[in-house]
């Protein structure tokens, strides 16, 4: 799928938005076959970055995986884990960034900012870009969002995100130089339909088998459809109100962007950190 384009899965509304929009901020959504074709577009996604295409936000799906950061691979009985996941139909992807096991399923939507940096951007700038797009899409459904760390739950983090005291995303960055600029790539895992026992089974299977003494709590653990359980094509629903919320988000910053970019010496290009 091209990245200036919005899936024919999507809602028209964000094709509409996009078009507007195109200069500054892409949409794609895409349904991989496998985890790690969808995270492998997900860590190039940068590279598509343009002084014209300064934002491209990914909304993606996947068979069950679990996503676990390098650390992991040299836990003592990595390999034998990784062999067990793979028999229980929960095949292990590696990632750039860092962190612990995070699972992703057809219930959970993957959602993935890259942007360039500019020399203002820090790492906390990145994750609160990101959190404040998602918060804003679970606020418009009456949701209440709480930033803090579950201790308790899978991949702990400053940036978790929770609804009635549960986990609901957690956040992942990877910052890489990309055609002579600096980007960052902020990722969220959203769970939205999942089954949190199997979420916390699989997690502490892991663990458990590689030889680690991590493990994490079903009760840590929510899902959206829990709080939202009549809604129908949730998570369509969902992909589409984040498009909006991006483009909305991006236009209330473009004077500031736009001022930034006349102080330039050349206004054509973005500014390189």
């Amino acid at each position: 799928m091209k990245p200036d384009s919005v899936g024919a899965t999507a809602v028209p509304g964000a094709v509409a938005a996009a078009g507007r929009c195109f200069t500054t901020l892409a949409v794609a959504f895409d349904d991989f076959k496998t985890a790690d074709l969808g995270l492998a577009r997900q860590q190039h996604l940068a590279e598509q970055l343009t002084c014209d295409r300064q934002r491209l936000l990914l909304l993606w799906r996947a068979p069950s995986a679990l996503i676990i950061g390098r650390k992991d691979t040299r836990l003592g009985h990595f390999s034998d884990a990784a062999n067990r996941l793979w028999a229980e139909g929960w095949p292990v992807v590696i990632r750039r960034s860092g962190g612990g096991a995070c699972p992703v399923s057809r219930g959970t939507l993957q959602i993935a900012l890259a942007r360039i940096a500019l020399p203002q951007t820090t790492i906390d700038a990145a994750y609160i870009e990101l959190t404040n797009i998602i918060r804003s899409v679970l606020e418009s459904y009456g949701l209440k969002v709480e930033i803090r760390e579950e201790p308790s739950a899978f991949c702990p983090g400053r940036y978790d995100m929770s609804v009635n005291g549960r986990k609901v995303a957690g956040l992942s960055q990877h910052w890489r130089r990309c055609n002579g600029r600096m980007t960052a790539t902020t990722a969220a895992t959203l769970i939205v339909e999942n089954d949190t026992e199997e979420i916390a089974r699989i997690v502490n299977l892991f663990y458990l088998t590689a030889g680690s003494e991590r493990r994490c709590l079903t009760s840590a653990i929510g899902a959206l459809q829990q709080a939202l359980p009549i809604h129908a094509s949730l998570i369509e629903d969902l992909c589409n109100r984040l498009a909006k919320a991006s483009f909305e988000r991006l236009r209330s910053n473009r004077f500031m962007m736009q001022s930034i970019r006349s102080q330039s010496p050349n206004s054509s290009a973005s500014p390189a950190a």
